[in-house]
Parts: structure tokens; C-alpha cells; sequence
């Protein structure tokens, strides 16, 4: 199973609604961590982490094509 990766993150919140994040998506443990990159006038300035219950969520991956060498 993929642990690391470029996709979206649908979590699911107690109150019965759901938010959305894109970013890099790394999977710990029983917990999903994403990274946000935040723009600033158009230039990355920062970046944000967002840890997230594994069970609380569904990860969309990116398609990603790994070159060999």
C-alpha cells in the first residue's frame, strides 16, 4: 500500500460535514499528515501540517510516473 504521495484528503468531521485538502500526504501510523504549501503573492512562503484520524478520512492519490536510471 502506498504510505507517501501527492493527492487530496476528504476528512470527515464529527458534525456530519467534510472538508477538503490537497497537498503532500504522508500516512503515520493510525494518523494521515498533510502538507500545504502556502502562497504568497504568488510565491510558496511557508507551509502548513494538518494531522488528520487515519479512520476519519479517504486519500485520493495523484497519479505519479517514476523515471528508472
Amino acid at each position: 500500500m502506498r504510505t507517501i504521495g501527492t493527492g487530496k484528503v476528504e476528512h470527515f468531521l464529527p458534525d456530519g460535514s467534510r472538508r477538503e485538502v490537497e497537498g503532500e500526504v504522508e500516512m503515520k501510523g493510525d494518523r494521515v499528515v498533510v502538507t500545504e504549501i502556502i502562497y504568497i503573492n504568488g510565491q510558496p512562503g511557508g507551509a502548513r501540517e494538518i494531522n488528520i484520524p487515519a479512520n476519519l478520512c479517504v486519500v485520493y492519490w495523484k497519479p505519479e510516473v517514476y523515471d528508472e536510471v
